[in-house]
């Protein structure tokens, strides 16, 4: 039934938009893909056919049944979101690092792809060690996305290795969520470690390494480190076997009543991030750094 927009009540077409939403719900829409959706439908509804959906010349009524969605959802719930993310440890405190989408050339600061207040921008401005751990964790952290994104100058790993990096990036930003949000830190971990054994696997599988010889190195990241170091003499094997030996064993974290605290588990993220950026960095010859004038020298880990 078509209604005529003066007679619409709000309470009628917030009805009008329940019913385009849970349409598009049952269509497999995400909430962030729903709005134009939305609109079309309770627009047609309301007897508006053959308008703008958005922008200029959009009848009102697009604004007020845009707004009405938008309501039903939280900010975050309608954001488009970003390739990859990664955390970064201020401190005590656990800030979100996201790479946004980018086409074309982008102006990239580092500065304004974090959730640090304002006013924690200017304390970690004021302290340039943390200030430069920083930049090295966004380096690591936008290096990856890069790989798994096919930025500008990154070179695309072969189909298979992309497979698992990508596998690494899921499990790495479900560590840099749990650090961010949950009530537990600790859970972190273990999404870090398997992150790490599918970034080395990942570039073993670029390398040429097959899926029997790369099973072989099971949950031991050193024998995978040192494997993937032999045909990457770019690797820093020194800086990750280091990192490495300050991880619990796997399997032993698992099911071990004791954890690492809070501060602890930060670094094995912290970590886990830079190893997963310096693989792919052998495997795409190209790094941030050089594009976001930092030094050339690395602080972290």
């Amino acid at each position: 039934m078509m209604i005529d927009v003066n007679d619409a009540s709000d309470k009628e077409i917030l009805n009008f938009v329940f019913e385009a939403d849970e349409e598009a719900f049952r269509e497999g829409l995400a909430p962030k893909q729903r709005s134009l959706h939305v609109i079309a439908k309770v627009m047609k509804r309301l007897g508006y056919v053959g308008h703008t959906l958005a922008g200029a010349g959009t009848p009102p009524i697009g604004g007020k049944i845009a707004a009405l969605h938008s309501s039903l959802y939280r900010k975050s719930d309608l954001e488009i979101g970003g390739v990859h993310g990664g955390i970064f440890m201020f401190r005590d405190v656990f800030a979100r690092i996201h790479i946004p989408i980018m086409y074309g050339d982008a102006a990239i600061d580092p500065f304004t792809l974090t959730d640090l207040s304002e006013t924690q921008l200017k304390w970690l401005g004021s302290r340039a060690h943390d200030t430069q751990i920083f930049l090295d964790q966004f380096t690591d952290i936008f290096d990856f996305a890069g790989g798994v994104s096919n930025f500008g100058g990154f070179k695309i790993p072969p189909t298979n290795a992309l497979e698992i990096f990508w596998l690494a990036a899921l499990q790495l930003q479900a560590a840099a969520a749990t650090l961010s949000v949950a009530f537990d830190t600790r859970g972190a971990i273990q999404s870090a470690l398997i992150g790490v054994e599918l970034a080395l696997k990942g570039g073993l599988a670029a390398i040429g390494t097959d899926e029997k010889m790369r099973r072989k190195h099971g949950h031991n990241l050193a024998s995978a480190a040192n494997a993937f170091a032999s045909a990457k003499s770019g690797f820093d094997l020194s800086r990750v076997l280091g990192a490495i030996k300050s991880f619990p064993p796997y399997v032993d974290n698992r099911y071990s009543p004791e954890q690492p605290g809070r501060v602890e588990t930060g670094h094995i993220v912290m970590k886990a991030q830079y190893i997963a950026g310096e693989v792919m960095r052998q495997i795409t010859n190209f790094s941030i750094r050089a594009a976001t004038a930092q030094p050339s020298e690395r602080l972290y880990p």
